[in-house]
């Protein structure tokens, strides 16, 4: 889970990086059409029985809901703080905790509980909702959270009976159907460099997927859902390195860590 997290984390510098030349999603293209070659290599790797599936409406959920994370995740990492968007987006280890339990049948003690209302009393404390403080953009990555526990929830109901590559593959083909649909009419050719950068993406996020789904077949959501802070951790350093953001930033990011570590040692 965390090597999942520190790819998906390489890939929220690359979208941010992204976002100040290009429109959101014209990055969620090159992102889908790059994962959907990382896909079709994963298929021959494995073989065409690979994609076969006894659950195809579960399949269906977790990959649209996987595109409305993604989606909604960039739309927050445009418009938003680095720290801001991620400490809010990453409230899904909480709302997937608590409905893995009547969902998966999943069993959480109650130092989890307590665990995951400190969380959600952190998420409170950032969005700061009925304040001057509040934005409507920060509806974005909260949208995100729901559709990611939407995620955590089929991945797990799915790697009983699936292989990782066929949840790989639908997702990627979801997000380009999507990317398509919405393909942007004030598309900007990158150069070489943002070209590369546009096209890390499917790879970093196919593995990212990858490395969740191996997670979600080996333990619970309760237990590899926490682990998703470990991106706070990511994103605070890379984000400094590249970015180099003022003093608010670099506190949100110091609080944040605080949280993460507080969070583990509860659970």
């Amino acid at each position: 889970m965390t090597l999942g997290m520190l790819c998906l984390s390489v890939n929220d510098i690359t979208y941010k990086n992204l976002s100040f030349n290009f429109p959101v999603w014209e990055a969620v293209f090159f992102r889908a059409l790059s994962g959907s070659i990382i896909s079709i290599f994963l298929v021959y790797y494995s073989g065409i029985k690979s994609l076969r599936t006894k659950k195809p409406i579960r399949h269906f959920i977790r990959a649209f809901s996987a595109v409305g994370c993604v989606v909604l995740y960039i739309y927050g990492i445009k418009f938003l703080l680095l720290s801001e968007n991620i400490a809010l987006a990453h409230s899904a280890p909480i709302i997937a905790a608590f409905l893995a339990v009547p969902i998966l049948g999943e069993k959480i003690g109650l130092h989890r509980v307590f665990a995951i209302l400190i969380g959600f009393i952190g998420v409170l404390i950032i969005v700061k909702p009925g304040t001057d403080l509040f934005q409507l953009k920060s509806l974005f990555p909260i949208g995100s959270a729901l559709f990611m526990a939407s995620v955590y929830l089929s991945t797990r109901s799915l790697m009983n009976t699936d292989s990782s590559t066929s949840i790989v593959f639908y997702y990627s083909f979801a997000l380009l159907l999507t990317s398509i649909i919405f393909f942007p009419a004030d598309f900007i050719m990158p150069d070489t460099l943002n070209l590369f950068l546009a096209f890390s993406l499917g790879v970093m996020g196919s593995l990212g997927h990858l490395f969740m789904s191996q997670a979600a077949k080996n333990a619970d959501v309760a237990i590899t859902s926490p682990f998703e802070y470990s991106s706070f951790v990511f994103v605070g350093i890379m984000g400094y390195i590249f970015f180099c953001r003022n003093s608010k930033s670099i506190n949100h990011i110091w609080w944040n860590t605080n949280n993460f570590k507080w969070y583990i040692c509860c659970l």
